[in-house]
Protein backbone atom coordinates (compact mmCIF):
# COMPACT_ATOMS: atom_id res chain seq x y z
CA UNK A 1 0.00 0.00 0.00
CA UNK A 2 1.09 3.35 -0.86
CA UNK A 3 1.23 5.86 2.13
CA UNK A 4 0.06 9.41 2.80
CA UNK A 5 1.62 12.74 3.38
CA UNK A 6 -0.81 14.73 5.81
CA UNK A 7 0.26 18.02 6.91
CA UNK A 8 -0.67 20.06 9.47
CA UNK A 9 -0.54 23.93 9.14
CA UNK A 10 -0.92 27.27 11.46
CA UNK A 11 0.85 29.61 12.74
CA UNK A 12 3.56 29.15 15.40
CA UNK A 13 2.82 28.83 19.21
CA UNK A 14 -1.01 27.29 18.25
CA UNK A 15 0.02 23.39 19.05
CA UNK A 16 1.24 21.75 15.77
CA UNK A 17 3.63 20.23 17.42
CA UNK A 18 1.55 18.78 20.49
CA UNK A 19 -1.86 17.64 17.66
CA UNK A 20 0.59 16.06 15.10
CA UNK A 21 1.95 14.18 17.31
CA UNK A 22 -1.37 12.76 19.15
CA UNK A 23 -2.33 12.11 15.36
CA UNK A 24 0.28 10.24 14.94
CA UNK A 25 -0.02 8.29 17.75
CA UNK A 26 -3.69 7.84 16.91
CA UNK A 27 -2.80 6.57 13.18
CA UNK A 28 -0.79 3.77 14.95
CA UNK A 29 -3.45 2.93 17.61
CA UNK A 30 -6.05 2.71 14.27
CA UNK A 31 -3.56 0.09 12.71
CA UNK A 32 -1.44 2.64 10.49
CA UNK A 33 1.68 2.79 10.31
CA UNK A 34 2.68 6.28 11.39
CA UNK A 35 5.60 8.53 11.29
CA UNK A 36 6.11 12.08 12.63
CA UNK A 37 8.23 14.75 11.01
CA UNK A 38 8.91 18.67 11.98
CA UNK A 39 9.73 20.82 9.02
CA UNK A 40 12.81 22.46 8.94
CA UNK A 41 14.19 18.83 9.81
CA UNK A 42 17.18 20.60 11.80
CA UNK A 43 19.73 17.64 12.05
CA UNK A 44 20.36 17.45 8.73
CA UNK A 45 23.35 18.82 7.57
CA UNK A 46 24.23 21.64 6.13
CA UNK A 47 20.58 23.04 6.02
CA UNK A 48 19.18 22.33 9.36
CA UNK A 49 22.13 23.51 11.49
CA UNK A 50 21.91 26.64 9.40
CA UNK A 51 18.03 27.71 9.77
CA UNK A 52 18.77 27.14 13.44
CA UNK A 53 20.78 29.21 13.96
CA UNK A 54 19.26 32.17 11.83
CA UNK A 55 15.73 32.08 13.23
CA UNK A 56 16.92 31.32 17.04
CA UNK A 57 19.57 34.06 17.86
CA UNK A 58 19.47 36.95 19.16
CA UNK A 59 20.48 39.16 16.60
CA UNK A 60 17.71 38.91 14.03
CA UNK A 61 17.66 37.66 10.42
CA UNK A 62 20.90 38.38 8.53
CA UNK A 63 19.66 37.04 5.25
CA UNK A 64 17.65 38.09 2.90
CA UNK A 65 13.90 36.55 2.98
CA UNK A 66 14.15 34.80 -0.36
CA UNK A 67 18.15 33.43 0.57
CA UNK A 68 16.18 32.01 3.92
CA UNK A 69 13.21 30.35 1.54
CA UNK A 70 15.60 28.95 -0.29
CA UNK A 71 17.48 27.26 2.64
CA UNK A 72 13.88 25.89 3.65
CA UNK A 73 13.20 24.48 0.23
CA UNK A 74 16.79 23.08 0.26
CA UNK A 75 15.99 21.42 3.91
CA UNK A 76 12.71 19.74 2.10
CA UNK A 77 14.94 18.79 -0.75
CA UNK A 78 17.28 16.97 1.59
CA UNK A 79 14.56 14.95 3.55
CA UNK A 80 12.40 13.93 0.02
CA UNK A 81 14.50 10.48 -0.41
CA UNK A 82 13.62 9.39 3.57
CA UNK A 83 9.87 10.98 3.06
CA UNK A 84 9.67 9.31 -0.58
CA UNK A 85 10.86 5.80 1.44
CA UNK A 86 8.68 5.97 4.22
CA UNK A 87 5.62 6.51 1.76
CA UNK A 88 6.66 3.77 -0.32
CA UNK A 89 6.76 1.30 3.06
CA UNK A 90 3.05 1.92 3.80
CA UNK A 91 3.88 5.37 6.18
CA UNK A 92 0.97 7.90 6.78
CA UNK A 93 3.48 10.66 7.41
CA UNK A 94 2.38 13.79 9.59
CA UNK A 95 4.19 16.62 9.08
CA UNK A 96 4.71 19.10 11.43
CA UNK A 97 4.84 22.55 8.53
CA UNK A 98 5.82 21.96 5.24
CA UNK A 99 5.66 23.71 1.51
CA UNK A 100 2.44 26.18 2.74
CA UNK A 101 4.39 27.22 5.37
CA UNK A 102 7.58 28.56 3.68
CA UNK A 103 4.93 30.17 1.15
CA UNK A 104 2.91 31.72 4.07
CA UNK A 105 6.05 33.52 5.77
CA UNK A 106 7.70 34.22 2.68
CA UNK A 107 4.77 36.12 1.72
CA UNK A 108 4.20 37.66 4.67
CA UNK A 109 7.73 38.67 4.85
CA UNK A 110 7.18 40.42 1.00
CA UNK A 111 7.81 37.67 -1.20
CA UNK A 112 5.98 36.76 -4.02
CA UNK A 113 3.28 33.42 -4.04
CA UNK A 114 4.45 32.34 -7.82
CA UNK A 115 7.96 32.29 -6.51
CA UNK A 116 7.57 30.39 -3.59
CA UNK A 117 5.57 27.93 -5.54
CA UNK A 118 8.02 27.35 -8.56
CA UNK A 119 10.93 26.93 -5.52
CA UNK A 120 8.71 24.04 -4.26
CA UNK A 121 7.29 22.48 -7.68
CA UNK A 122 9.58 19.27 -7.69
CA UNK A 123 8.68 18.36 -4.26
CA UNK A 124 6.35 15.70 -3.24
CA UNK A 125 2.71 16.96 -2.72
CA UNK A 126 0.95 16.50 0.65
CA UNK A 127 -1.87 14.36 0.10
CA UNK A 128 -3.93 16.06 2.61
CA UNK A 129 -3.69 19.34 5.39
CA UNK A 130 -5.56 20.59 7.76
CA UNK A 131 -5.34 24.25 9.55
CA UNK A 132 -5.36 24.96 13.08
CA UNK A 133 -7.02 28.13 13.90
CA UNK A 134 -7.43 30.10 17.10
CA UNK A 135 -5.18 32.03 19.46
CA UNK A 136 -1.49 31.51 19.89
CA UNK A 137 -0.41 30.63 23.42
CA UNK A 138 1.67 33.61 23.90
CA UNK A 139 4.11 32.25 26.67
CA UNK A 140 4.87 29.60 24.31
CA UNK A 141 7.01 32.03 22.69
CA UNK A 142 11.02 31.07 22.26
CA UNK A 143 12.96 34.39 23.76
CA UNK A 144 15.06 34.73 20.54
CA UNK A 145 13.07 32.92 17.54
CA UNK A 146 12.72 35.89 14.86
CA UNK A 147 9.96 35.14 13.94
CA UNK A 148 7.80 34.30 17.30
CA UNK A 149 8.64 37.57 18.77
CA UNK A 150 7.55 39.97 16.07
CA UNK A 151 3.54 40.25 16.48
CA UNK A 152 3.01 42.39 13.59
CA UNK A 153 4.71 39.98 11.23
CA UNK A 154 2.72 37.07 12.95
CA UNK A 155 -0.27 38.97 12.54
CA UNK A 156 0.77 39.05 8.65
CA UNK A 157 1.71 35.75 8.41
CA UNK A 158 -1.79 34.60 10.06
CA UNK A 159 -3.87 36.28 6.97
CA UNK A 160 -1.01 34.67 4.34
CA UNK A 161 -2.37 31.07 6.08
CA UNK A 162 -5.94 32.04 5.72
CA UNK A 163 -5.62 32.71 2.19
CA UNK A 164 -3.53 29.95 1.52
CA UNK A 165 -6.26 27.70 3.17
CA UNK A 166 -8.73 28.81 1.20
CA UNK A 167 -6.96 28.78 -2.20
CA UNK A 168 -4.85 25.65 -1.39
CA UNK A 169 -8.41 23.44 0.24
CA UNK A 170 -6.54 22.84 3.13
CA UNK A 171 -9.47 21.70 6.00
CA UNK A 172 -9.13 24.51 9.04
CA UNK A 173 -10.04 22.44 12.66
CA UNK A 174 -10.57 25.51 15.27
CA UNK A 175 -8.92 25.23 18.58
CA UNK A 176 -10.95 23.93 21.69
CA UNK A 177 -11.24 24.52 25.02
CA UNK A 178 -9.96 20.70 25.50
CA UNK A 179 -6.45 19.40 23.68
CA UNK A 180 -8.76 16.03 23.78
CA UNK A 181 -12.02 17.90 21.61
CA UNK A 182 -9.55 19.61 19.42
CA UNK A 183 -7.88 16.42 18.35
CA UNK A 184 -10.75 14.69 18.18
CA UNK A 185 -11.85 17.16 15.38
CA UNK A 186 -8.56 16.53 13.63
CA UNK A 187 -9.30 12.96 13.64
CA UNK A 188 -12.56 13.38 12.15
CA UNK A 189 -11.19 15.23 9.07
CA UNK A 190 -7.89 12.38 8.82
CA UNK A 191 -10.26 9.55 9.24
CA UNK A 192 -12.59 11.10 6.53
CA UNK A 193 -10.18 11.47 3.74
CA UNK A 194 -8.67 8.08 4.55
Amino acid sequence: MEGKLITLYGINNIGKTTHSKLLAERLRSNGHKAYYVKYPVYDIKPTGAFLNNILRNSDGQKISEDELQMWFVLNRYQWQERLRELLSEGYIVVAEDYIGTGIAWGMAKGLKKEWLESMNAHLIKEDFALMLEGERSLNAREDHHVHEQNDDLVAKCLKTHDALASEYGWKRVSLQKEKKDTANLIWKEVEAFL
